[in-house]
């Protein structure tokens, strides 16, 4: 069997609001273009290695917010590969309605988009059959293999492509359900799957690309797609590497940090390491009623740094515990009381949790005025 090279990518969301990391609005602009870049170089990839198959396991492009032409940009694209079978199956981003962009407009006749029902494209040149089934609404909450039989093909390479959530879904997923049980009963040498943004390898050939750009700072790590190659041997594949930047989350623990001074040194020199990425500062820890945290001048002075700072402040008050152990309060007699636990005890792992419980209840009596 002559070898057979495939790329397979998903989840592109293209003219992505990029709402949840709070991004500006020219910042937000600029990370959609990246998107579009994002997508030349997987096309680039196509052609440097060779593909005979692009698979595109849906949430190509928002549907809700893609203009046409960000739709004619996708098929100008797709005309660079005119030799190459592509195959897209749409996701809840991007279903396929009457009223969406692929089944409005001409696409390139190298490309088939997969519809709400199970479909079969046998390839015989290739000795092979892709199956597909793409999203008809927003929610799709039933397995669309579930409509099939047990698939027998004289074909001895299934490819399966779809957008879904693979095994651990509860009873009424809406993002197409899908269990590993039903791939490997139909004995699909791959499947090419789309919807999880983290790139993941299970066995039986089950494989979510992830997304080739990060979305937000719940995708951490490198982005992606897969090259595979088909050989008599079966299926070998290689994840590669297409992200520009990534989302990168880091915490600072404020407790022996006194003054905005020290803070901002101790960011910068975490952003010498992240500076073409998104970086979210978690500032955790004691901070001392002095310190006035000023999270937007923070940003400002730290802007050129790298692409985008977010800052979460998760501080907690810093409290003089001696002077209020004096104090004739509920708050005083709470703290002597705990003062005096911790005293008596030797273990240090309990001692921690009594001077995180101490804190705690200082925490949630501090806008009351509890005095006897």
């Amino acid at each position: 069997m002559e070898e057979l090279v495939f790329i397979h990518c998903a989840d592109i969301h293209l003219d992505a609001r990029f709402t949840s990391t709070g991004l500006t609005d020219l910042k937000a602009r600029q990370r959609r273009q990246e998107l579009r870049d994002v997508f030349v170089r997987i096309i680039d990839e196509v052609i440097k290695q060779k593909a005979h198959m692009l698979f595109i396991s849906g949430d190509l492009y928002e549907h809700e917010y893609t203009g046409k032409d960000t739709i004619d940009f996708v098929i100008c694209q797709l005309n660079r590969i005119p030799n190459v079978k592509v195959f897209i199956a749409p996701g809840n981003h991007d279903p396929y309605t009457g009223n969406s962009y692929y089944s409005s407009m001409v696409w390139p006749a190298n490309t088939h988009i997969f519809t709400g029902e199970l479909e079969r494209i046998a390839i015989p040149e290739y000795q092979l059959v892709v199956y597909g089934a793409g999203f008809g609404q927003k929610y799709q909450y039933d397995s669309m293999l579930d409509k099939s039989s047990i698939l027998h093909d004289d074909f001895p390479v299934k490819i399966l492509v779809v957008h879904g959530t693979l095994d651990g879904f509860a009873l009424d997923c809406p993002y197409h359900p899908v269990s590993s049980r039903e791939i490997i009963e139909n004995s699909f040498t791959y499947a090419a799957l789309g919807h999880i943004h983290k790139y993941s390898n299970f066995p039986n050939g089950m494989v979510y690309c992830g997304s080739p750009e990060p979305l937000g700072f719940d995708e951490p790590g490198e982005h992606g797609i897969i090259k595979g190659v088909i050989s008599s041997e079966g299926i070998r594949t290689e994840f590669i590497k297409t992200n520009k930047r990534r989302c990168i989350s880091v915490e600072i623990d404020i407790t022996d940090i006194h003054s905005a001074e020290k803070l901002e040194e101790a960011m910068k020199k975490e952003l010498h390491h992240y500076q073409e990425d998104l970086v979210r500062f978690v500032i955790d820890g004691r901070k001392s009623k002095d310190f006035a945290l000023d999270e937007e001048l923070l940003r400002l002075r730290l802007s050129e740094s790298c692409f985008y700072i977010q800052i979460v402040n998760q501080t907690s008050p810093d409290y003089d515990i001696k002077e209020l152990s004096n104090e004739q309060s509920l708050k005083g007699i709470f703290v002597r009381k705990l003062l005096e636990e911790i005293k008596n005890t030797h273990d240090r792992q309990q001692r921690d949790k009594l001077y995180r419980a101490l804190y705690l209840g200082l925490d949630a009596m501090e806008d009351k005025e509890l005095v006897l």
